[in-house]
């Protein structure tokens, strides 16, 4: 699933290529992608000035101008990319958005659970209302506060924690499974044991990894590409993540695969007692 730098590199692409676009046809080809129903979906989007394009966690905010808000969230395997309306679908393609120029942005996804949804300007945006903070914009001591009070009533590891949207908003597997191995801490570890000393390097790792992908424009391993269709190079700076039995970066001991909070979970049982 594309975690937050991937889909803020998304975002970075594409706003440049969007922004005060109009909408002219809506295609859409999975109904149960979109909310509200196709034949509604696209008459209220038709005519629709792109104003903004945002982010929030993992999900992306398309702001028309009319208020409403297109809040996409990509899943598993989504793609958002923008190509020339001559060009030919390509396979598994949910929606296409065309513009009145030659363009259009296209949401493919090969395992069909990404979703696409118009939110009135009244309302809040779909799925938003419960997300955490944003682990790179928030003050630090008004994150940590909020993730150690958080950890306080845990007995689960905090692996789980850090994957918990209502907390961290954006942080997801991959991102967790190099934080923890860069601050020294073992996933397993029960999150109300983890120490403010640990928390601070948590913390310092957070921001230090999550900038560090989005400086190589995120992680691909299956489907993410940014908006323009080009793959990222984070994953050639992988500690960890996918190097099941592998030599540890730091001792040299074999990486551990194992399951944590019901997510693939790789670590250094040695660097990270």
């Amino acid at each position: 699933m594309p975690e937050l730098p991937e889909v803020e590199t998304i975002r970075r692409s594409l706003l440049p290529l969007v922004k005060e676009k109009v909408i002219g046809q809506v295609r859409v080809f999975l109904a149960k992608a979109v909310k509200p129903g196709p034949e509604q979906f696209a008459a209220e989007l038709k005519g629709k000035r792109i104003t903004d394009l945002q982010r929030r966690g993992k999900y992306l905010l398309v702001v028309l101008d009319t208020g409403q808000n297109l809040v996409l969230h990509l899943r598993m395997s989504g793609r958002l990319v923008w190509q020339n309306k001559e060009e030919p679908l390509a396979k598994h393609t949910t929606l296409v958005l065309d513009f009145l120029d030659a363009n259009s942005l296209h949401f493919v996804d090969p395992r069909k659970f990404g979703t696409a949804a118009l939110v009135p300007p009244a309302e809040p945006p779909t799925g938003l209302t419960g997300l955490g903070l944003e682990p790179l914009t928030t003050e630090k001591e008004q994150l940590l506060t909020a993730v150690k009070k958080a950890a306080a009533r845990r007995s689960g590891p905090v692996k789980g924690l850090l994957l918990d949207q209502r907390v961290l908003a954006g942080l997801g597997n991959i991102y967790a499974d190099e934080v923890l191995f860069a601050a020294g801490v073992s996933p397993l570890r029960p999150a109300r044991e983890v120490t403010t000393a640990e928390w601070e390097r948590i913390y310092c790792s957070i921001v230090e990894i999550l900038n560090q992908s989005l400086r190589h424009r995120g992680t691909s391993q299956r489907d993410y590409v940014d908006g323009r269709g080009e793959p990222g190079a984070f994953q050639n700076y992988l500690r960890v993540y996918g190097r099941k039995k592998e030599p540890c970066a730091h001792c040299g001991n074999p990486l551990v695969y194992t399951r944590v909070a019901g997510r693939g979970t790789h670590y250094c049982p040695v660097c990270q007692p």
